[in-house]
């Protein structure tokens, strides 16, 4: 489970709804946490997750044939080897139709929310720490 959560109900309950708001318009679509939910340290600078006087975000993976497809076409940069994106900017949310669900999710969770699109979820496990949403 990742780190962020009181318990794996509570987990259950924010990924699930997040992840099916998002397949109401890629009906493929997985998804994961990465980041310092997942391995309780910053990339950056090591920091645990949720240290005093700082809120860490939830760094999301998500995967699909769909939203990988649109993020193409709909001209969404992805890096260097287009297995991945950064995380969507404001206007990549808004073009995909993510942004409502992005910005619910973040006041849901009372956190900043990052999303990044992988070619598969398997390249996203393949290259970061990553907690499949499975259920």
């Amino acid at each position: 489970m990742p780190h962020g959560f009181d318990d794996f109900d509570s987990f259950k309950d924010f990924a699930g709804r997040v992840r099916d708001r998002m397949r109401e318009r890629y009906p493929d679509l997985q998804m994961g946490f990465q980041g310092s939910a997942v391995t309780n340290r910053s990339a950056d600078d090591g920091t645990p997750f949720d240290r005093p006087g700082r809120q860490s975000d939830f760094d999301i993976a998500i995967a699909g044939d769909d939203v990988y497809t649109a993020a193409r076409n709909l001209g969404v940069p992805f890096r260097g080897d287009g297995v991945t994106t950064g995380p969507l900017m404001a206007e990549d949310l808004r073009v995909l139709g993510l942004d409502g669900v992005v910005r619910d999710a973040s006041t849901e969770a009372s956190r900043r929310i990052n999303l990044m699109i992988y070619r598969s979820m398997t390249d996203a496990v393949e290259r970061k720490p990553t907690i499949r949403v499975w259920f």
